[in-house]
């Protein structure tokens, strides 16, 4: 399928329900929090809601593979819904656009995108693949190329000008000459709710919704335009570019020519990370075919699956670990490791070993604690006990590091797989206070509410936070009741007492 033929798909009401009812909340929050009751709400409203405006947002922050925090962000509901109906009302003319942008492509140039996916209301996924659909162009663009270029945009989204959407959907010159003076224009509409959601600012787009991803694109969309139209044959995945030449000349044109490009739009190149390559490469990295090849010895079946002893595994484990320390300790060898063992039978020791080693390496390693849930967890079956060994020493990290995700998965834990953390509740308030994180705060409320504990210092607290409320709506709307909100909350819990947390969280 080629790109305009995955958008031109989703209709206008499809893109509307996928933004809102699946695209609110960053995949990498804990799974306690659902837009979908807030969706149904909002269509019984008229939109756009004319007195929202300039709000602030939830901040987030999300361990990245390189130990350092990813600013994430939860919109403001009412102006996320603003800017998603925006996109709705003009979602045939961005249609149009991404058709006669990406017209001229051989093969689809941005590999991550909107698009329907099988039994999942979302619109956007980071790690999708659908081979089949979206299939390989790298085999044919290596046929001809003696080097590949890498490269990347610096700070992408947080550098992404609101006034470049408009550009690069109607052009720069007709905007600032002409457009400015209409702000009720459809593409200056689209720019001012996208300011909305960020506080009214200019820079930077909010990183986890999916609508993000969304106007991104229409800017990158209309980049790789003007490269395609220069001749080079590359793919994207958001902003890291792979380009295939066949010249060096050639290379230090299309960095010279991607960064003349990415100027138009006030963005600029990750110097650090663009790199010219001679070609052969390996089609995939030497790590990955190890970890592929990797022979385990002495295996036997249990319902189907290869299973492991002690030995083998302890084997494996030395030889990953090995791995990762000589590949200048790349983190997403333990992720693909971990992946690998996921798909295995553990016996009782080996199971045991397994938990040890992950309880060691989630501790050195924090950002590992995404995987946990569904590739250990889950996949193998552990233990109540186990888990909750994990999730106290995750808990002390989070909160001698202040990196709260570790707390909110912690708390989350616990609620899923119904377990108390009897040293951690005398201190959960004053922890979850301190660190004035909405969503440590949030599964803090949901745990002591589980417990049967007293609740009155959470409300206490949320009244404090009402002067900035935007920065923990989430938190202040589920803790207090509808007659100490104001506004487009106070009639909404009134009517409805919706809730933004899942049912069996509550």
């Amino acid at each position: 399928m080629t790109y305009s033929e995955y958008t031109n798909e989703i209709t206008a009401n499809e893109i509307y329900d996928g933004l809102i009812g699946c695209g609110m909340f960053a995949e990498k929050i804990p799974n306690f929090l659902s837009s979908a009751e807030f969706l149904t709400y909002t269509k019984t409203l008229a939109l756009p809601i004319t007195t929202v405006k300039d709000k602030d947002y939830v901040r987030y922050s999300s361990m990245r593979n390189i130990n350092i925090p990813r600013p994430m962000a939860i919109p403001e509901p009412f102006a996320y819904t603003n800017l998603c109906n925006s996109v709705s009302q003009e979602w045939n003319r961005i249609q149009k656009f991404f058709e006669f942008e990406t017209r001229n492509q051989t093969h689809k140039v941005s590999r991550i995108h909107l698009r329907k996916m099988d039994n999942n209301c979302a619109l956007f996924e980071m790690n999708y693949k659908n081979y089949e659909k979206d299939d390989s162009p790298e085999q044919e663009l290596l046929i001809t190329s003696k080097y590949l270029v890498n490269a990347d945009i610096s700070n992408f989204f947080p550098s992404i000008y609101s006034h470049s959407i408009p550009w690069a959907l109607k052009g720069k010159n007709f905007c600032k000459q002409r457009a400015n003076r209409d702000k009720n224009l459809w593409f200056n509409q689209l720019d001012f709710y996208t300011r909305n959601v960020k506080y009214g600012e200019t820079n930077g787009v909010l990183i986890g919704p999916h609508v993000s991803n969304l106007l991104s694109e229409i800017i990158l969309a209309k980049v790789d335009k003007a490269l395609i139209d220069k001749g080079y044959n590359y793919i994207r995945f958001i902003d890291d570019y792979s380009c295939y030449v066949a010249s060096f000349e050639e290379a230090e044109n299309f960095l010279v020519d991607l960064s003349e490009q990415l100027k138009k739009y006030e963005l600029k190149l990750n110097d650090k990370k663009s790199e010219i390559i001679p070609l052969p490469l390996a089609s995939v990295k030497n790590w990955v075919n190890k970890l592929n090849n990797y022979s385990f010895l002495n295996t036997y079946l249990t319902k189907g699956k290869e299973s492991l002893r002690l030995k083998e595994l302890k084997s494996f484990l030395d030889f990953v670990v090995q791995l990762f320390l000589d590949e200048n300790k790349d983190s997403a060898i333990l992720n693909y490791a971990i992946k690998i063992i996921a798909k295995k039978h553990i016996g009782i020791n080996a199971k045991k070993y397994f938990i040890n080693q992950i309880h060691h390496l989630v501790l050195l390693f924090p950002y590992l604690i995404h995987l946990l849930d569904e590739y250990v967890f889950e996949a193998h079956k552990i233990t109540k006990s186990e888990i909750k060994k994990i999730s106290e020493n995750i808990y002390k990290y989070g909160t001698k590091k202040r990196f709260y995700e570790a707390n909110s998965y912690a708390i989350f834990w616990a609620m899923k797989y119904d377990f108390d953390l009897e040293g951690i509740i005398s201190d959960l308030r004053t922890d979850a206070e301190k660190s004035e994180d909405a969503i440590f705060l949030l599964l803090a409320y949901l745990y002591e509410k589980k417990l049967g504990n007293r609740l009155v210092d959470y409300r206490k607290f949320a009244r404090t936070l009402k002067y900035d409320f935007d920065r923990f709506w989430i938190f202040i709307y589920e803790v207090l009741s509808w007659n100490e909100l104001s506004n487009e909350y106070r009639a909404m819990k009134q009517t409805t007492n919706l809730s933004f947390v899942i049912d069996k969280y509550r």
